[in-house]
């Protein structure tokens, strides 16, 4: 046999991002919902973003044109039946494809793929955690001063407040999993987007069969009108009650008064000297002419990352006594008794301030002659007497400092929920990371050509295809980290650890060296396949056949 019948291709997760695109059935939604003709088209628009979106996710690097990714690919191999060639995945077919994607409605695109693989993995929605974040970019595009969505500055939860950004607002289910996506404007406020949002998911998912949903979300999605929409629409919640509400004060107060704390402990089942413990106090109180649960919580961790804050808020407010009592000292009064009293008036705050103070009253006499100059030889001056308030300003006093240091760690959580423990809500409450952990994904650098940023048209388009990335990232997880805890297995980590609930940067890693030899036509994996990369294939739910076998659409 001549070495020239030998290939080898190095496909790594590319087979299996495949299949979960085939799964979530995302060519055949995009093109039954996009205005296209398959007459008038080589390749349709939706597949053109299943590989677009194969791509993205499968290459964790940056990248700067997608047809240099298949280049290295066997496209015939991975879509049979297409007859697609390398040629058609160019730049421009592509930024074609993102405004057919920008015609329709995309946010529903993320909802329809999401229930088709809820569908495929028998899931379902009982709660929703809602949240946002920033994404920010670089370079020129053409504007276009659409008022659904524009590229512009805003607050940037990237610590980019240099750049321009847009927004995601993401939606994910009990088991982490995304349900809904959307793509905002760069400064679209959360107190605006998190009620319209839940009232939108609660809508739409009603009419879908998923009713009585929780929705979990920060304190963007208080407020008190937003509150009489959920009202209104009898919607289920659990967020943290804003600061800015009154009630979140009192109800500090009282807990920290009356001393009615449930010890939680740790939520984590892990036993690490670091991990945060809660308490709690539970209340039950009227807001805006309706009842509501409210949980003061109380958390170790928070009150660690306030320490240092607050040691510095101590020191600026302890300058700031010392600047007042530097100005009082400056002023003269010719009574003693005027003196002593502004002096105790101030004394008396510094001190309801919580700092250690002293005061006392210095009588001081003053000289002074008739005329100015130089005075005359024998020529008697004429004393008056003066009264000037010193005042000393210490540390803060540590029964203040306790008391102040506690209640900056506390919170409160708002809810419809009254048959919850108090541990339930606050551990439903907790798993707001699930959406935090998601947006990691989003923030993975992508550079992609010009003509994928041409205008914010299409920049909108291509979040919606990072949502699509995300959907899919997000399950991957899903089925290895499921797999591994049914069969009682684990993957291998450096240091000869192991761990049941890999991440998703794990999960490529022991998929990258994965490669695949061609012998005269016939695929086969080398001899030296690792077998943690053969069990990997597995623990995703695919056979490793899908690499060596073609595998045509169901």
């Amino acid at each position: 046999m001549r070495l020239t019948d030998i290939t080898v291709i190095h496909p790594a997760c590319v087979p299996i991002a495949t299949q979960l695109c085939r799964v979530a059935k995302i060519r055949e939604t995009i093109n039954h919902m996009v205005q296209w003709r398959e007459a008038n088209a080589r390749i349709s628009p939706g597949l053109l973003l299943e590989t677009l979106i194969i791509c993205i996710l499968c290459d964790r690097k940056p990248l700067w044109k997608v047809e240099q990714f298949w280049a290295k690919q066997d496209l015939a191999f991975l879509f049979p039946d297409t007859g697609i060639e390398l040629s058609w995945l160019n730049d421009d077919a592509y930024g074609h494809a993102l405004d057919k994607l920008a015609e329709i409605e995309p946010a529903q695109l993320i909802s329809i793929v999401s229930l088709t693989l809820l569908a495929a993995h028998d899931l379902g929605i009982t709660k929703i955690h809602l949240d946002t974040t920033s994404k920010s970019v670089q370079g020129t595009y053409d504007r276009e001063n659409r008022p659904d969505f524009s590229v512009c500055y805003g607050f940037s939860k990237d610590k980019r407040p240099d750049l321009k950004q847009f927004k995601f607002g993401l939606g994910v289910q009990q088991n982490g999993l995304p349900v809904a996506g959307e793509v905002l404007s760069g400064n679209t406020s959360d107190a605006l987007w998190n009620p319209k949002a839940t009232m939108e998911m609660q809508s739409f998912f009603a009419n879908k069969g998923f009713r009585d949903v929780l929705f979990v979300s920060d304190c963007a999605l208080i407020s008190t009108n937003s509150l009489r929409d959920l009202a209104r629409k009898h919607i289920r919640f659990i967020s943290r009650l804003p600061e800015t509400f009154s009630l979140a004060g009192e109800l500090k107060h009282r807990a920290m008064t009356d001393c009615i704390w449930q010890e939680i402990g740790s939520l984590t089942s892990q036993i690490a000297p670091e991990a945060a413990r809660y308490k709690t106090a539970s209340f039950k109180e009227t807001l805006d002419g309706r009842t509501y649960r409210f949980l003061v919580v109380h958390s170790t961790a928070l009150e660690a990352k306030k320490e240092k804050t607050l040691v510095r808020q101590a020191a600026r407010r302890r300058e700031q006594w010392e600047k007042e009592a530097g100005k009082l000292a400056s002023t003269s009064f010719v009574c003693e008794a005027d003196a002593r009293q502004a002096m105790e008036k101030l004394v008396g705050s510094i001190q309801s301030d919580g700092f250690h103070s002293q005061g006392s009253v210095r009588e001081e006499t003053r000289t002074t002659y008739g005329r100015r100059g130089r005075p005359k030889d024998g020529e008697i001056p004429s004393t008056t007497t003066v009264y000037r308030a010193e005042i000393h300003v210490g540390d803060m006093e540590e029964a203040a400092w306790r008391e102040w240091k506690m209640k900056e760690s506390l919170f409160v959580l708002i809810s419809t929920e009254h048959k919850m423990s108090d541990a339930e809500l606050l551990q439903e409450y907790k798993q707001q990371n699930s959406v935090e952990t998601r947006f990691r994904v989003l923030k993975m650098p992508v550079y992609l050509g010009e003509v994928y940023l041409k205008n914010e048209r299409r920049i909108q388009a291509l979040g919606y295809v990072f949502l699509l990335v995300l959907l899919l990232a997000s399950y991957l997880e899903y089925r290895v980290r499921k797999s591994l805890k049914d069969r009682g297995e684990g993957v291998r980590l450096p240091g000869n650890k192991q761990t049941a609930t890999p991440s998703l940067a794990t999960i490529f890693e022991v998929l990258e060296p994965i490669q695949v030899v061609i012998v005269g036509g016939v695929r086969c994996f080398p001899d030296n396949l690792q077998a943690q990369a053969r069990n990997m294939i597995i623990w995703t739910g695919f056979d490793p056949e899908i690499y060596l076998r073609p595998i045509a659409m169901s």
